[in-house]
């Protein structure tokens, strides 16, 4: 029985002076005061869905559903007289609408770096500065003509 008591007293202790090493250890190499700034900065901004038509052969072949989120400097972001959310919408609508794309129903060959990119300069261009830093893809859907269960749509 008193074996038992001190096998798990000195479990314990093992336990915690490693507990205790780890913390010693990983203090010593904490993030860089510079890095640091950089991100408590940044304000992350999440846009509303959009749904982009896509027509092939005349016809309304389905929609493209995209949701961005963008990293933008806090600081800038309250001095706009314009959300970067609109023209962010407004870009990527136009982007998804106007890039040919041969099989939709496969859109995981879309170049989503290339779309981010763009809609991160485009953004900024517009803006007339540097405000938002990046540009991330929340979510990105294909659904079907066929698959619209919203009747007043269906022909």
């Amino acid at each position: 029985m008193v074996k038992i008591i001190l096998a798990g007293l000195w479990a314990a202790a093992v336990a915690l002076g490693s507990f205790y090493g780890v913390l010693v250890w990983r203090t010593g190499s904490q993030i860089k005061p510079e890095t640091q700034m950089l991100f408590a900065s940044l304000e992350r901004v999440k846009t509303d869905v959009i749904s982009v038509p896509m027509i092939s052969k005349g016809q309304v072949q389905g929609y493209v559903l995209a949701r961005f989120v963008y990293l933008a400097d806090s600081k800038k972001l309250k001095e706009l007289s314009v959300s970067p959310d609109a023209l962010l919408i407004d870009e990527a609508f136009r982007t998804i609408y106007a890039t040919p794309v041969a099989d939709f129903r496969r859109i995981e060959k879309y170049d989503l770096a290339k779309l981010t990119s763009k809609l991160k300069e485009s953004v900024n261009k517009r803006l007339g500065e540097d405000v938002v830093n990046d540009v991330l893809v929340d979510s990105i859907n294909y659904v079907a003509r066929s698959e619209v269960r919203y009747k007043g749509l269906r022909q």
